[in-house]
């Protein structure tokens, strides 16, 4: 009974009615379903017309007005200012004296150097003329006496060699016998703590070197025997070699006697220390010799050269006047007129000139005050010659060259007033901005009123434009495998495409880009799926 009233009450809610409305509403859903779905996939696919248009791509930058006379004037020396004959402001020209300082020793060295070129010049006459009998006297009077001066260097250096080679045969004779001549001999009378065989070498070493004296000194005593003007410069160089040798084996004695540390059977320490200390002063007395012959054999080419100058300048004055003579003294003139010139410039480092004419913008120096060469103390600016100056990044400078048209808007002036100019020159050489590789780009800049150095300028240089060509935005190209592609709409209400390749060319400011082949105007293109 209960189960039959369960299902009348089901059947009760399925009335024809009800049915009928229930199937209306589940289309109406059905139907927004499907077309709300279609909607949002259209939505999800934007699209633009293809046309035909002017573009251009510009490049923007910042520059700033400079002119084009922007001079740092400065002394060229140090002085105390004595003169200042214009203040910022005034308008000067070029070749105009601005600022003076103290020339009272600068005037001085002029002076001089005048006279030095007068007396340069009355010497080149003098050298034309023949010489007269006093001149070739006093140059004769200077060869005799340069003579008698080498040859007395040359027997200094005669006896120096001899008495050179006593004293060294002496010191040795005296001071090297000093071990016993048996090497190998088990009671020396000095040691070094150890075994026998080490004293023994050192002995024996000491002894070699000894030997080695004797035969260097018996060889130079031939040769000392024989010494004449004639081999003197041979002897010479040998007696050299000689004395290095033998303070080179004294060194090595006396080393070896300060290496001894013990004092056997017949022998004392102040025996031991007076060894040392003739050793050491036999090394002495052979370094001094070297040193003494040395001096002397430079004292006979100095004394040579001398001789050799003065035999040139007695032939110089028994000669007629040649065309080489009369060259030393135009060379002599020459050089004094340098002297000349260098005195007159550093006179006028002393001076401050206008090398343009131009304003003076700043005047840094005081009446009295010490000035320092080369800071800078006057700035000369032309107003009336302006041109701007910018950076363009390594990734714009490639598209930049000179003669393209600038358009200028200044900050100072406002944004709607525009003025051209044209590049003017693109700097080859890098500049580091805030770690960006930046180049210099200056542009012309005609008369405009209210323009001053240094006021910012708005810069959009044109680089590239084309007239009516097909356009597409740049969001519509793909790159595929090195190629272009766009996708052409095919259905505008259901938004279907499919892909097209094509050759774009310029590629311009908002965003656009030049067709050359594969689309129309008639087209329309994807430019964005979400």
């Amino acid at each position: 009974m209960q189960y039959l009233t369960f299902i009348e009450r089901i059947k009760s809610l399925f009335t024809k009615k009800r049915v009928i409305w229930g199937s209306i509403i589940v289309l109406i859903v059905f139907l927004g379903w499907f077309f709300f779905i279609r909607k949002t996939d259209n939505a999800k696919v934007q699209t633009a017309a293809v046309v035909r248009k002017d573009i251009k791509r510009t490049v923007l930058t910042t520059g700033q007005v400079v002119s084009s006379t922007d001079l740092s004037l400065s002394f060229q020396s140090s002085g105390v200012v004595r003169k200042i004959y214009v203040k910022e402001g005034d308008n000067v020209s070029a070749g105009q004296v601005l600022a003076i300082l103290d020339q009272g020793n600068v005037s001085a060295s002029l002076e001089s150097a005048k006279g030095a070129l007068a007396q340069a010049k009355a010497n080149y006459e003098k050298v034309k003329a023949a010489a007269t009998a006093q001149d070739i006297a006093v140059s004769q009077a200077a060869v005799d006496s340069a003579s008698v001066t080498l040859e007395n260097a040359k027997q200094d250096l005669i006896n120096q060699i001899s008495t050179s080679y006593n004293n060294a045969n002496t010191a040795v004779l005296s001071y090297t016998n000093i071990l016993y001549s048996n090497p190998q001999s088990n009671y020396p009378q000095f040691g070094v703590s150890g075994t026998v065989q080490t004293n023994t070498q050192l002995i024996s070493q000491a002894n070699s070197d000894r030997v080695s004296v004797n035969n260097i000194l018996s060889s130079w005593q031939v040769a000392v025997a024989t010494l004449s003007e004639d081999n003197l410069d041979q002897v010479a160089n040998d007696s050299l070699k000689n004395l290095l040798q033998i303070s080179s084996y004294l060194t090595n004695i006396l080393n070896i006697l300060t290496s001894y540390t013990q004092i056997t059977s017949g022998g004392s320490q102040t025996t031991l220390t007076t060894y040392q200390t003739g050793v050491a002063t036999a090394k002495s007395t052979v370094d001094t010799s070297y040193t003494t012959i040395l001096n002397d054999i430079q004292a006979i080419k100095t004394a040579s050269y001398s001789l050799a100058s003065a035999k040139a300048s007695l032939a110089l004055k028994q000669a007629p006047a040649r065309p080489e003579d009369i060259g030393i003294a135009e060379a002599q003139v020459m050089s004094a007129q340098g002297q000349y010139d260098l005195a007159l410039s550093a006179l006028n480092n002393t001076v401050i000139v206008a090398p343009e004419s131009g304003t003076i913008t700043q005047v840094d120096i005081k009446l009295g005050e010490q000035a320092t060469a080369m800071k800078e103390v006057i700035k000369l600016l032309n107003v009336g010659q302006l041109h701007t100056e910018a950076q363009v990044s390594e990734a714009d400078i490639a598209s930049i060259v000179v003669g393209q048209t600038i358009d200028n808007t200044f900050d100072a002036l406002g944004p709607d007033k525009h003025f051209q100019s044209k590049v003017l020159t693109v700097n080859p050489a890098s500049t580091l901005v805030s770690g960006v590789v930046n180049y210099k780009i200056t542009g012309s800049l005609e008369n405009i009123p209210g323009v001053r150095p240094g006021m910012t300028s708005n810069m959009t240089i044109l680089v590239a434009e084309k007239k009516d060509v097909l356009v597409t935005p740049s969001s519509s190209i793909i790159n595929q495998d090195g190629k272009k592609f766009v996708r052409v709409v095919d259905d505008p209400k259901t938004k279907t495409y499919h892909q097209v390749e094509v050759v774009v060319g310029l590629e311009a400011d908002g965003g656009e880009v030049e067709v050359l082949s594969g689309l129309t105007t008639d087209n329309q293109v994807v430019t964005y799926v979400k």
